[in-house]
């Protein structure tokens, strides 16, 4: 509520770089700290704190003196109280994509934009920061992806394609190189696991607490594990304390949760046991306040909670968002309002908080 970090890529190397931040009738009314930044291949980290919440506040880029009057991007910051707000929600997407989608959801004016993996398709099977910051190179370059992102707070999650190749998990061989490159070019919240991990994190937006969990660098098959057991009881804890402390928890999960129990499967069906778990848990601990979205299947459903039950809870609603420009397909299921695969898609989380003990939840 009070702040933003912005993550920026330069040309060449600086010795002073900083966020001027400006009000809506162009008052400059902060500045960060400079920092210098001698490697012009990673991305330099810019925070700045002390400003109001729930205000429109635009930001430029100042490289040793001179201010970048052309790359200007808005941020509105999230409220501190019981409010109203929408976030957008999407996944999927070929690296570098400068579809008309990220117009649509650019021009809509999200409070917030959740990626749920596969920001791209890079399938990078090396333990190579390098190509990692090619393919983010190749994302900021597009068009339409770096306007959205220059206007909209943003959180993100990967699945496998941008974590690694193709259904990866904790074996592969890119797992240190992406953990490295999320943190030096990704704007994120603290990350549970400290300087080098999983990227499962949390943050609260006015009374909502969103969980994102981290489905691919933990995830182990032969111990029947996808989310890893510090991770899980981190995430375990995080649903409990919002329980008592947040009116609504979103969890952030990458891939279906309802699926049948298949234990070769790549979602959880395939980990049916962890899943029971946590339903388990939900039921133990009266969380009633939960809900989920999602990505990878390329497609666009909702489920009402009739069949996201698991390990005797009864379940709770959940809302796939893809593909934003890849071919349709059908995973998991059954859900109770249908599933609809295609390219071009994404959902919208409206929450509209009215205080005291009413919260209303609307998955579009």
């Amino acid at each position: 509520p009070d702040g933003f970090t912005v993550m920026a890529r330069l040309r060449d190397q600086a010795s002073a770089v900083r966020l001027v931040v400006r009000d809506d009738a162009g008052r400059d009314v902060a500045r960060s700290t400079p920092v210098a930044h001698p490697d012009p291949e990673a991305g330099v980290r810019l925070t700045i704190d002390g400003l109001e919440s729930a205000r429109d506040y635009f930001y430029a880029v100042e490289i040793d003196g001179d201010v970048d009057e052309v790359n200007v991007g808005r941020v509105r910051t999230f409220p501190g109280e019981a409010t109203t707000f929408t976030v957008a929600v999407a996944s999927c997407a070929g690296t570098g994509s400068n579809g008309a989608v990220f117009d649509t959801i650019r021009v809509l004016e999200p409070d917030l934009y959740l990626v749920t993996g596969d920001l791209h398709y890079g399938n990078i099977d090396d333990n190579s920061v390098s190509q990692f910051r090619t393919a983010f190179a190749q994302v900021h370059g597009s068009a339409a992806q770096s306007a959205l992102y220059r206007s909209t707070p943003i959180a993100y999650v990967w699945d496998d394609h941008d974590y690694g190749p193709n259904d990866s998990d904790a074996t592969s061989r890119s797992r240190p190189a992406a953990w490295a490159a999320y943190r030096e070019n990704v704007p994120h919240y603290a990350l549970a696991s400290g300087g080098d991990g999983p990227i499962h994190q949390a943050f609260t937006i006015g009374r909502v607490r969103f969980v994102l969990t981290d489905t691919r660098s933990e995830r182990d098959p032969n111990h029947a594990t996808l989310l890893g057991e510090e991770q899980l009881e981190w995430f375990l804890d995080e649903l409990l304390a919002a329980r008592d402390t947040h009116a609504l928890t979103v969890w952030v999960n990458s891939v279906p949760w309802i699926a049948a129990e298949d234990p070769t499967a790549g979602d959880w069906g395939g980990f049916a046991e962890e899943r029971d778990r946590i339903g388990s848990f939900l039921g133990e601990h009266g969380i009633t306040n939960l809900v989920m979205v999602s990505g990878d299947a390329h497609m666009v459903a909702i489920d009402d909670g009739s069949n996201s039950g698991y390990g005797g809870h009864d379940g709770f609603p959940v809302l796939h968002a893809a593909a934003l420009d890849r071919p349709g397909s059908l995973k998991g299921g059954p859900y109770s309002h249908g599933s609809y695969p295609g390219a071009g898609q994404f959902g919208l989380l409206e929450v509209t908080d009215v205080g005291a003990d009413r919260i209303d939840v609307a998955l579009v």
